[in-house]
């Protein structure tokens, strides 16, 4: 079976970004939380913050809560994902951390996720968060046949920057069995004056 994996460029706020589940991450030797990982946990009273101080959630790679966010956020559900230590974090981590958003989100059955890279993805470049991110969701999808849209939430910065990244991708060694498809985001303005295309097919 063919998998098609959908990318857009999101510039709302996290907390106010779209999609049918919201991924955050944190690491098991960073705390108070940073990032969109922090701004999640503010903006659901604590919560992730009380589970790391209960010792549900350590940060172990590969760890994980499910939580309804009751209009914390706009999207319904939150999944907070471990990454280890901060120290390992690299592309490949990076990699292995968009694979595991799009398991979850092929076993919670949802059509779009909406993520951030978390603090220490500033170490890598731009080119390499887009890269990664489509090598390791692509596998993932490669692994479970299946449809995803992730929304990948960027600053007013580097938005156009990171949507002129995913127009001219070349993808490497992409799985034959998944469809890389751009989708235009919802700030029309990342278009620098063009048009909105329909759902461009990258492969």
């Amino acid at each position: 079976m063919s998998s098609t994996l959908s990318l857009e460029i999101e510039t709302a706020a996290f907390e106010a970004a779209r999609g049918d589940a919201a991924f955050v991450f944190f690491f098991e030797d960073e705390r108070p939380l940073r990032g969109s990982a922090g701004r999640a946990d503010w903006r659901l009273c604590g919560w992730l913050s009380a589970l790391l101080e209960r010792g549900r959630l350590g940060g172990a790679r590969g760890e994980a809560a499910l939580i309804p966010t009751g209009g914390g956020l706009r999207a319904p559900l939150l999944v907070a994902l471990g990454l280890g230590p901060r120290g390992a974090f690299d592309e490949a981590a990076w990699a292995g951390a968009a694979a595991e958003v799009v398991r979850r989100s092929l076993a919670l059955r949802v059509g779009s996720a909406v993520l951030a890279p978390p603090t220490a993805a500033g170490r890598l470049g731009l080119r390499q968060r887009i890269d990664g991110l489509v090598q390791g969701a692509a596998g993932a999808l490669a692994e479970r046949p299946g449809a995803l849209l992730l929304r990948l939430v960027a600053s007013a910065e580097e938005a156009p920057r990171a949507a002129e990244l995913l127009r001219g991708l070349r993808p490497r060694q992409l799985p034959a069995s998944v469809t890389l498809r751009l989708s235009p985001g919802p700030d029309r303005r990342l278009e620098a004056g063009r048009t909105p295309r329909s759902t461009q097919n990258l492969t």
